[in-house]
C-alpha cells in the first residue's frame, strides 16, 4: 500500500494533470472524458457513473487502493444543497443514507488531509475541474466544507481582519475564476477576440471591470476572451477596446519598432474590430467597455 505521502503525490500529479487537459480547451471536460481519463499508460475514471463521490474500487486500474475518495461532483439535479458560502467556501451535501458508506471515505479525506477532484457541471454540460480540500465535517447535519487551499482555510479563521480578507478573497478568486474563464471562452468559440487565436491553453477570460473593483462581476457580459499577449496588453493599457467594439493600439506603441511580435501581434490590430459572441446576451457590456476605454484614452 502507497504511503501517505505516496498517495499525496500521486493525486497532486493527477490532479494537475487533470487541470492541464481541461485548460487545453476551454476550461471543461465531457462525461465521457471523466470516465475514460488517459493518465501515463493507464485509462482510469475520475468520476462516479451515477452518485457524486468516487471512491474507486479494485477495477479502477490502479493496484493500490486509495485511502480516501478520489473525486466529487456538482451538477444541477436538484437533489442535494450544495452551494457556495461566505468566504470562499463551499458546501457539499454527503451523499444519502448518513455518515457511513462512500460518506466515509469523504471523512477520511479530512483526517488525512488529503487533496481530492471536484468537478462542477456547468450550463453547457461539461465539467470544471478543482483541486480542493474537505476542511470542516458535519456528520450530524450530513455535509462538509471544502476550500482550495488548506493554508487559505485557516487564515480564513484569522484573528487578523487584514489576514482574513486577504484569504477569502483568494478563495472566492480559486472559486469562480475557473468557471468564468470556461463560461467566457464557451461564449467565444475558444478564440481571441482581437486575434482569433484558437489554443485554449493560451487563451485567458480577461475583465472589463478589473476583479479587484467592487464593481467588477463574473458574468460573461464583463469578459473578454484573449490571448495570453492581448490580455496582457489590454490590462496594461498598450491597447483598448471602445464601446463599439473597435482595438485601439496606444499612439507610442504604434510609433515604436520592435520586431515582427509587436508589428503583427500589436500594431496591427489596430482599428480591427474584436470577434462577438454569437449569442447577443453574452456580448461585452458597452458601459463596461465605455468606463475602461475612458482610463485607455486619459493615461
Amino acid at each position: 500500500m502507497w504511503t501517505l505521502q505516496e498517495e499525496i503525490a500521486y493525486r497532486d500529479a493527477l490532479i494537475e494533470k487533470v487541470i492541464s487537459v481541461a485548460n487545453d480547451g476551454n476550461g471543461t471536460l465531457s462525461r465521457r472524458q471523466l470516465g475514460e481519463f488517459r493518465y501515463g499508460d493507464t485509462v482510469i475514471r475520475l468520476i462516479d457513473s451515477y452518485g457524486g463521490i468516487w471512491n474507486p474500487g479494485a477495477s479502477w486500474g490502479i493496484t493500490d487502493p486509495l485511502r480516501a475518495t478520489l473525486s466529487i461532483n456538482t451538477t444541477d439535479s436538484g437533489k442535494y444543497s450544495d452551494e457556495e458560502k461566505d468566504g470562499g467556501l463551499w458546501k457539499y451535501d454527503y451523499q444519502s443514507g448518513g455518515s457511513g458508506g462512500k460518506n466515509t471515505k469523504m471523512r477520511a479525506a479530512m483526517e488525512y488531509q488529503i487533496p481530492l477532484l471536484w468537478f462542477k457541471k456547468t450550463e453547457s454540460g461539461g465539467y470544471i475541474p478543482y483541486k480542493v480540500y474537505v476542511i470542516r465535517d458535519f456528520p450530524e447535519q450530513k455535509f462538509c466544507y471544502i476550500a482550495p487551499d488548506l493554508a487559505l482555510a485557516s487564515a480564513a479563521k484569522s484573528n487578523s481582519s487584514l489576514e482574513k480578507r486577504y484569504a477569502q478573497r483568494i478563495m472566492k478568486q480559486r472559486l469562480h475564476q475557473p468557471e468564468f474563464r470556461s463560461r467566457v471562452l464557451i461564449a467565444y468559440e475558444t478564440k481571441c477576440a482581437i486575434c482569433s487565436l484558437a489554443h485554449g491553453r493560451l487563451l485567458d477570460a480577461a475583465h472589463i471591470t478589473p476583479d479587484s473593483e467592487e464593481s467588477s462581476s463574473t458574468s460573461v457580459t464583463n469578459g473578454l476572451s484573449l490571448c495570453k499577449i492581448h490580455h496582457a496588453s489590454y490590462d496594461m493599457n498598450i491597447l483598448g477596446i471602445d464601446p463599439d467594439f473597435i482595438v485601439h493600439v496606444r499612439k507610442d506603441i504604434l510609433e515604436e519598432n520592435d520586431g515582427p511580435m509587436l508589428q503583427h501581434g500589436i500594431k496591427e490590430m489596430d482599428l480591427v474590430q474584436i470577434r462577438l459572441p454569437v449569442d447577443k446576451a453574452d456580448q461585452p457590456d458597452k458601459d463596461r467597455l465605455a468606463t475602461r476605454f475612458e482610463k485607455f484614452s486619459t493615461q
